[in-house]
This record gives structure tokens, sequence and C-alpha cells, in this order.
């Protein structure tokens, strides 16, 4: 059982010593009486645990836990000792710390039952900062309509991906615009080698090819005709025997209301309409996306401060594991020194601008009013209820924005934010 939960006033004295960024440097004392309890707390909860022949484990004496159990007593006092005095001395300083505190100068030998004690602790904090240039950002506007030749970029991309391949005729060539069958074999340095053999290979005699020489090799022969070639790989020599099986052409569909039914429109004019508004759609999100990235730019332009580097450090290796273990094959633990460094080289400015962006619209949101309310809150859980009437979904949501509703006040005000910059911005 606990003895003592916090630290009782006057058993912890704390002076700050500096303040450098977003880092405050305090030099905190704990009294003798709260080392004491530290003592007392701790030779109890080892004892609870403490195993002696003899006894039932956690019915050995206090004296004997004491007596035989001196070192683990120490390491667990100064355990909560130093935990104790910490949050003390937060709530005598009143900092609201961003990270957990990290304790950077102590002299472990001076921890003694009676005895005060004295350490270091770095505390990282929000920044401060007076909020500006957030009112008139001026922000170039992309069209957030489809044009007709995007329009018809799209469609000419739906025909393309439609068209099928046809043979053609018997006395056709190979040229840069068809597509050549054949099948080879090779050898490397007068040897067959398997590896240069292939059957059925399709050719796009308009795309780079892999195998040196084929295409170049085979332009302007019939079906039916053979060849032979040779061509070099490093300071080997490659011959190849190919045989031309067919040549084909892409024939693309003819955009019509044929087309259209295909494509589950009853006309052509319905399916241009269906094209048009995913283009609108897309281009409507791509301008908007672009309008919020010229404001964040502005707002960080415009507000220069230090950031948290415990956040910082915390949040990007955060980042750097997710990205890693998502986005490659690689083990985010096994990384090496120089893996490690690349990809954290890439992945912190993202998290620095995020960080950054974070504590400008909390400023903004602050200075303007517009935090997100309980009101809000409950708005956007009916409105998702609305959106999914399942009753099976039901609690489901509920459960969701319950348990994320500080993260879902924090959106909304964000959302807030914004919308308030975008009315006040100038546009062009």
């Amino acid at each position: 059982m606990s003895i003592f939960k916090t630290a009782q006033s006057g058993e912890v004295n704390t002076k700050q010593l500096a303040k450098e960024g977003c880092r405050v440097t305090l030099s905190v004392e704990a009294a003798p009486t709260l080392i004491t309890k530290s003592f007392q707390n701790a030779a109890v909860q080892v004892q609870s645990r403490a195993q002696m022949q003899g006894f039932r484990a956690g019915k050995v004496p206090l004296d004997l836990v004491k007596q035989n159990f001196a070192a683990h007593i120490k390491e667990r006092a100064l355990d909560l000792a130093v935990k104790s005095a910490i949050t003390a001395a937060l709530e005598d300083t009143k900092l609201d710390a961003v990270a957990v505190p990290t304790l950077t100068k102590a002299d472990f030998n001076t921890f003694n039952d009676g005895q005060s004690f004295t350490f270091e602790l770095a505390v990282d904090v929000a920044p401060e900062f007076e909020v500006t240039g957030y009112k008139g950002i001026e922000v170039t506007k992309k069209a957030d309509t489809a044009t007709d030749k995007d329009i018809q970029e799209n469609l000419d991309r739906v025909l393309d991906a439609n068209a099928r391949l046809e043979s053609a005729a018997d006395n056709a060539t190979i040229d840069d615009k068809c597509y050549a069958v054949v099948h080879y074999t090779g050898k490397r340095n007068g040897t067959d080698d398997y590896k240069l053999s292939a059957d059925s290979e399709l050719i796009d005699m308009s795309a780079p090819q892999t195998m040196t020489g084929l295409a170049d090799a085979i332009k302007g022969l019939k079906k039916g005709d053979v060849k032979d070639y040779e061509t070099k790989e490093g300071n080997d020599t490659l011959s190849f025997h190919v045989t031309v099986d067919d040549i084909k052409y892409k024939k693309v569909p003819a955009l019509d209301d044929s087309f259209a039914k295909d494509m589950g429109f009853e006309t052509l004019d319905q399916l241009k309409t269906k094209v048009k508004e995913n283009l609108d759609g897309e281009a409507k999100r791509t301008a908007e996306r672009d309008v919020v990235t010229q404001l964040e730019n502005a707002l960080i332009a415009a507000n220069t401060f230090e950031l948290p580097q415990s956040l910082v450090e915390e949040y990007t290796e955060s980042s750097l594991h997710n990205f890693v273990h998502n986005m490659t094959q690689l083990d985010p633990h096994k990384l090496t020194a120089e893996q490690h460094k690349m990809f954290e080289e890439r992945i912190r400015p993202s998290v620095e601008k995020d960080l950054k962006i974070g504590y400008i619209v909390h400023a903004i949101a602050k200075k303007e009013n517009l935090q997100a309310t309980e009101a809000d809150w409950q708005a956007e859980l009916e409105k998702a209820l609305a959106e999914n009437k399942q009753a099976t979904d039901e609690k489901k949501i509920k459960t969701f924005f319950t348990e994320r509703k500080d993260q879902i006040l924090a959106t909304l005000t964000e959302r807030k934010v914004f919308d308030y910059l975008k009315k006040e911005a100038s546009y062009k």
C-alpha cells in the first residue's frame, strides 16, 4: 500500500536556473521528510514481493526486508522521490511540460534516508509567441473546374486502357508503332544460355527494351521471318536467333454511344458529363489543398519561434517508424545508422512544419475565440450518425467520438481556424 501519493507543501524547493528556447532548466531539492517517506514507501513495496526461506511470499517482516533488500529499497525510493519531486516542481513553477521531463544532473551518492536530495531537471514547454500575419494572406487560387482539354485527355486515357491488339495483315512489316510477338534462343560467347531465350514475347516497339538490339534487329521483318543478330554485354558476345510469330497493332475503340454503353452509360454525353463531374471534383479538392498549403506557408513565414526539441524528436521517431514500416521492406528496428539518418533527414522537415502549424492554429483559435465547443462536437457526432444510419454502426460511432473527443475537438478547431483564414485571405 502506498504511504503517500504526492509531496506535501514545503517538501520540494524549486528554482529556475535557465530558459533557452522551449527548454527550462530547474534545480529541484527534495526535503529530508520526502526522502524518508520515499524510503518507507519503497520498503513496503519491496516487502509485498519479497521472498525469504521460512516466510510466505510478501510476509517477510519489514526489519528483515530492510536488512536483506537495502539496495532494492534504495533504488525504488530514488524513483519514488524523484517522480514525486518532479510533479511538485511542475506544479510549483506552473510549467506545462509537452514531454516527459529529463533528469540532467544528479549525484546519486548523496541520496540517503533522512537527507535532502538535489537534482537538475530539463523541462520542454510550448513555445511562447505572439501570433501575427494571419489576416489578409495573399492567395493565388487555382482553377477549380476541369477544362475541355482535361476532359479529352481523360477520355483518351480511358479509350487507350480499353484498346485491344489485333493482328496485322500478312504482308505487314514491323515498325515503331506496332507490337511484335517473337520467340528466340540465345547464346553467350557461343554457348547456349536459357536465360537469353523466350517464347511468345510481346514487344512494344514504341517503348525502351531490356534486350539490347532486339527491337532494331527485327524492325522491317514480316510475320514468319527469321533473323540472327549479335550484340555486346560488357566483354561478352550475345547471339540471338529470332523468329517473328505475329505483328499486332493497338485498336483503340471509337468514342461514341456504343463505347459509352460498354462503360455503363446510355449515351456518350452522359459519359462525358460524368467524366467532367469527377474531374471538377478533383480540381476543386486540388485547389482547396493548394489554398491550405499557401496559408500554412504564409503562417510559418510570419511566425518564427523555436520548437520543443524533445517533441520534435519523439514525433520524428514515430513518423520514421511508421513510414519505414508501411512504405518499405525494411524493419524499422534494424536500420543502420546511415539508413536511420537518411530517413530522419527526409521526415523531420514535415514533422517540424506540422508542429509549427499546430501551435499557430492553437494561438489563432485562442486569440480569435475559435475553439471548438461541446456543441460543435455534438453536431459532428449527429452528422456522422445521420450519414451512417445502420443500427450496428451507431454504437461504434458513439464510442469512437467519446474515446477520441479531444482529438475531434482539435480537428474541429483547426477547421474553424482555416475557414476563418480563407475568409480573411486576399485572393488573386
